[in-house]
């Protein structure tokens, strides 16, 4: 049985990377993977303009004047050529308009008073250079901004739209098969009957995969039923990824990993990890990586974390890093050691530390603990547990701590 790191090695070692690149509207490329590098198309800020709101000088007028006074001359505006400021005088200039030509100053308005007969006075010995900001100080035509591989946020495309960058080139998202079997499964809503559950996990698994930034899906729940299910996948050969929930155990009725065998080839079966331990992982044709997680469906959301995700960042070309973060154990959990573990947790902030709490019913098949899940605590294969006030491992899954 293969070790957590073991399985992400076996795993990324069968990934094919992604090959197609396409050019999107940058209001469309949230969440996508760049493509390829990325360069500057201007420079920022495309011209000498001021930091302040103010008066532009030029520093030199100020050495001949006996009360260090200049006669305004007019403004410079924003969205408009650089004026051209007059030898001793001085222009009103506002935050970010063009810097006259000329000058070599920007005053800030706090700092000036006005004389009885209207000339603006300024302070004992100004600095060259002062409150402006030059062409280029924060990129230059020609910058590489992003590499392949990186996934653009809110924060990227404000960079991407001030360089210049209408249609960055990014990876073709994957096409994806999301499959939910078993025959007690039915959709929420409908009415139960005996021996019947609602299903959870489809959902939930195309719900990170949107967290991913990756909508090509489509999805299916089937009956436990091996001609439906072989039926199924063999339409699914042009999927880059399918992923399924359910049938990966030792029981009869777990047929997912022996219609994958059949179809395909499974690369590992089992992780010692909890939970998750029935996890398989393999290829399916010339095109589709497939993973068969577990039903239980807590089970099925920690593999997808720990398995799915590094699958698919390494897919778009990308470094999966997966942040571990010390703090401090709110409780105590014992154990037998033997595989690494994953406990839900409601992370928090206690004077400026990171805090864990080990939720209780940590079984793979209570979800209610979920409402408070923030985070997992890691407790390493070699390990019996924590204690109260221990320093711990824990995986933030939100930025959104209590505290």
């Amino acid at each position: 049985m293969l070790s957590l790191e073991q399985a992400r090695e076996a795993i990324l070692a069968k990934i094919t990377p992604a090959s197609e690149t396409t050019a999107i509207a940058l209001d469309q490329a949230l969440g996508h993977y760049v493509g390829t590098t990325l360069t500057a198309r201007v420079d920022n800020p495309a011209f000498d303009n001021s930091a302040m709101d103010g008066y532009a000088i030029n520093c030199k007028d100020l050495e001949g004047t006996q009360d260090n006074a200049l006669p305004l001359i007019g403004e410079a505006a924003c969205g408009g050529a650089p004026a051209q400021l007059s030898p001793n005088s001085t222009m009103r200039i506002f935050t970010g308009a063009p810097l006259p030509r000329g000058a070599d100053s920007v005053i800030m308005q706090e700092n000036i008073e006005v004389s009885a007969n209207g000339k603006i006075i300024f302070p004992k010995e100004p600095k060259t250079g002062n409150n402006i900001r030059r062409r280029g100080e924060d990129f230059k035509k020609g910058d590489d901004l992003y590499n392949s591989g990186h996934q653009i946020t809110s924060n990227d495309l404000a960079l991407l739209a001030t360089a210049g960058i209408a249609q960055p080139v990014v990876w073709t998202p994957p096409r994806i098969l999301v499959i939910a079997t078993g025959d007690e499964l039915i959709a929420p809503g409908d009415t139960l009957q005996a021996g019947q559950i609602y299903e959870s996990n489809r959902l939930t698994t195309i719900a990170q995969l949107a967290e991913l930034g990756l909508d090509r899906v489509d999805s299916d729940t089937l009956r436990d039923d091996p001609d439906i299910l072989r039926a199924r996948l063999a339409t699914a050969q042009d999927y880059d990824f399918i992923i399924t929930s359910g049938g990966v155990s030792v029981g009869d009725h777990d047929l997912v990993k022996q219609i994958f065998s059949e179809m395909g080839e499974i690369d590992f079966w089992k992780a010692r990890i909890k939970p998750g331990k029935p996890i398989a992982f393999g290829r399916m044709g010339e095109r589709s990586h497939f993973f068969a997680l577990p039903g239980n469906p807590v089970s099925s959301l920690v593999t997808f974390k720990l398995f799915v995700e590094p699958a698919l960042v390494h897919w778009h070309h990308g470094t999966f890093r997966e942040p571990q973060l010390q703090a401090r154990a709110l409780g105590q959990y014992q154990r037998r050691a033997g595989r690494k573990e994953f406990l839900r947790a409601a992370l928090s902030i206690d004077n400026g530390t990171l805090c864990a709490l080990p939720l209780p019913g940590q079984g793979s098949h209570r979800v209610r603990p979920l409402s408070q899940t923030n985070g997992f605590i890691v407790v390493n294969e070699t390990s019996a547990g924590f204690d109260e006030g221990d320093t711990i491992t824990a995986i933030p899954l939100s930025t959104r701590f209590s505290g």
